[in-house]
């Protein structure tokens, strides 16, 4: 074991525990929930790329590009800058609505109790699979540069997230964000600088033909390429840890801000981990491909004191992720599915509820996490796109269609979320078996648009009064 680098993770470990202890001094609800919504700029921006770039895109994407070079920016880039864009035309109208959750926020549109705990019971199971993805790529860090083995590393980041996310809640996330944000950038472009010294440069010049062609993995077609924009596209939007942000920011500049100033630093930093990734691919021997593919480079290619700020981007990237999922799990079970059975519950009690949830969702999937461990896995970026295809055929025609057309309805919304997530699971089952080529992303989108749209036109309106709160322009014109 490396004890040099295990010392290190203890001490930054140590950091976040401390930062969530800081937080648990705050006892209102309305600062573990939503940072009592002073969110400035800074920690916005900040926050947004921590949260962003998790293990999915440090692990899993660079893991993905050893394998298949650089047409991982056909399997990512462009369905990430589509998502960018949709969460910036909604952050506006979301922040208006002074909101605590997103399942709120359908249910308040849509008047419906029944599809704000569907919605929120949707996010918690499809986020248990994201949740584990994360602690998967930590345990393969941990055991590849530390020697620690996979399911202790888990269990043990899976004690200290658990831990500061339940004492902090959302103030701790925002400030644990800002140093992990930092730990990133310096971490992954020091990796790349590395990988091109190394390369001569020719990991961008002459990757090989193998490694240099657009398609390639998962994008072997037009219709490929088109199914995973849409899977990262249509669920980036619809991911409850980007869009709780704004309703935490001080005004709707800020929620703006955050995703235009944002989304440029996590394009840069996601070629340079593709950039690792397809240097991996022309560095370690073949048999280390994949998701350990990152870390073993950086232990027995690059090695010295380099390893030691990129073990630190690693960990800060699963952290700041993981955080954030954990805190929309435990608040949104309190608020969107205690709540409503229990109207009566004061804020001190929800704050209690909240705590509690997330201990409990936390230690549970730490656990699955750690037993998948000792199971062959496949790469973690595949699995983690299953969460968000189910949340982008779930969610998105109910929050966007509720978010600019007047005339979406509740029955419309209802027969959209569950329609979509049936008709993309039949889909993913059926690709599994061999029974289907086509990317289950486009059943469960299909349906999910055309019943929101036919469901609406044949039903009566939301009232007056929620319409004038969603859409105030109308209002004034």
């Amino acid at each position: 074991m490396d004890f040099g680098l295990f010392m290190a993770f203890i001490a930054y470990s140590t950091f976040i525990l401390a930062v969530g202890v800081w937080g648990y001094r705050k006892k209102s609800f309305e600062s573990y929930a939503v940072a009592d919504r002073t969110m400035g700029l800074g920690l916005a921006t900040s926050a947004f790329v921590a949260t962003f770039l998790s293990a999915v895109t440090i692990i899993g994407v660079s893991g993905y590009a050893s394998v298949n070079g650089w047409s991982a920016a056909a399997f990512t880039c462009y369905g990430y800058s589509l998502g960018w864009i949709l969460l910036l035309v909604a952050s506006g109208r979301l922040h208006k609505v002074r909101l605590t959750t997103v399942p709120e926020c359908l249910g308040v549109r849509y008047e419906s109790t029944g599809l704000r705990a569907f919605s929120a019971l949707t996010i918690i199971a499809l986020y248990s699979i994201t949740l584990v993805v994360q602690l998967l790529a930590i345990g393969i860090t941990m055991n590849t540069l530390i020697g620690l083995g996979t399911t202790v590393s888990i269990v043990t980041v899976g004690v200290v997230f658990v831990s500061y996310t339940m004492l902090g809640g959302l103030a701790s996330v925002l400030r644990t964000d800002l140093v992990q944000a930092s730990l990133l950038a310096s971490g992954v472009l020091l990796a790349a600088g590395m990988v091109l010294w190394k390369t001569g440069g020719t990991v961008v010049t002459a990757p090989g033909a193998h490694l240099g062609g657009f398609f390639g993995g998962s994008v072997s077609t037009t219709s490929d390429f088109v199914g995973w924009m849409l899977v990262w596209g249509l669920g980036i939007p619809t991911q409850s840890y980007y869009l709780h942000r704004f309703y935490a920011s001080r005004n709707v500049h800020v929620a703006r801000g955050q995703i235009a100033f944002g989304a440029i630093f996590v394009m840069v930093i996601l070629l340079s981990v593709i950039l690792v990734g397809t240097g991996a691919a022309m560095l370690v021997p073949e048999n280390e491909l994949g998701d350990g593919a990152f870390p073993y480079l950086v232990k027995n290619v690059i090695g010295g004191w380099a390893s030691f700020p990129i073990l630190l981007a690693i960990t800060a990237a699963i952290h700041s992720t993981t955080d954030g999922l954990l805190h929309i799990v435990g608040l949104y079970f309190a608020l969107d599915v205690f709540q409503p059975l229990r109207p009566d519950t004061n804020a001190k009690a929800l704050l209690r509820v909240s705590r509690k949830a997330t201990l409990i969702f936390g230690t549970m999937v730490t656990a699955v996490a750690a037993y998948v461990s000792t199971h062959p896995v496949p790469l973690i970026s595949l699995i983690a796109a299953v969460a968000w295809g189910g949340m982008a055929s779930t969610l998105f025609a109910p929050l966007f269609f509720g978010l600019f057309w007047k005339g979406a309805t509740r029955q419309g919304a209802l027969a959209s979320a569950i329609g979509g997530l049936t008709f993309s699971t039949i889909a993913f089952f059926l690709n599994r078996a061999g029974l289907s080529t086509l990317h289950e992303i486009y059943p469960g989108i299909i349906a999910s648009l055309t019943l929101m749209v036919l469901v609406s036109l044949g039903t009566s309106r939301n009232s007056e009064a929620t319409l004038a709160r969603f859409f105030p322009e109308s209002v004034r014109a």
